[in-house]
């Protein structure tokens, strides 16, 4: 990561989203629309439950990359589900300098305006740690980073395409 978000940057982008979210609650309960605030409440407990998760892994560096890749990478809007028990903590800098560096070599070809996402699911099973990006809203031409210890690999379909990360878990 060349310019790392700093706790402050961090701390300020957080407090603008929940300032947000907050006047949107607000708008929402002055229409009476109570089943969406309840909608938004339940996404937002889910969302803090998947982050409990990721923090449980022991993955710092990929925690920290998946924390801070909406405020690098602004272009793309990220939705992050963490369904692994147990991280892969002997490759965690691996995977994320493979993330970091798919990214920036991705963002040069992201259009804005085809509203681009990535859903990260981050699953482990039969001793194998594995980050799978779904992508949406973008080229499918991209380079797939080389990095000792993982495998990665590319599924296109017609309106996404799947990346798939792995490495065998220590132990």
């Amino acid at each position: 990561m060349e310019n790392p978000v700093t706790v402050a940057q961090a701390l300020r982008h957080a407090r603008h989203d929940f300032l947000n979210e907050l006047q949107l609650i607000q708008m929402k309960l002055d229409l009476g629309r109570g089943q969406e605030v309840q909608s938004i409440i339940r996404s937002h407990a889910e969302a803090a439950v998947q982050l409990n998760n990721l923090s449980a892994l022991g993955m710092p560096a990929t925690e920290n990359w998946l924390l801070t890749a909406e405020l690098r990478f602004p272009e793309f809007r990220f939705h992050l589900a963490c369904h692994a028990g147990k991280g892969a903590g002997a490759k965690d800098a691996a995977f994320a300098e493979w993330l970091e560096r798919f990214f920036d070599g991705l963002e040069p070809r992201t259009d804005v305006a085809a509203d681009p996402r990535c859903r990260t699911e981050l699953n482990e099973q039969q001793s194998v740690f594995e980050i799978a990006l779904e992508l949406t809203g973008h080229r499918h031409e991209f380079e797939m980073p080389e990095v000792p210890g993982l495998l990665a690999r590319k599924e296109i379909a017609a309106d996404n395409t799947k990346i798939i990360v792995s490495a065998k878990m220590e132990g």
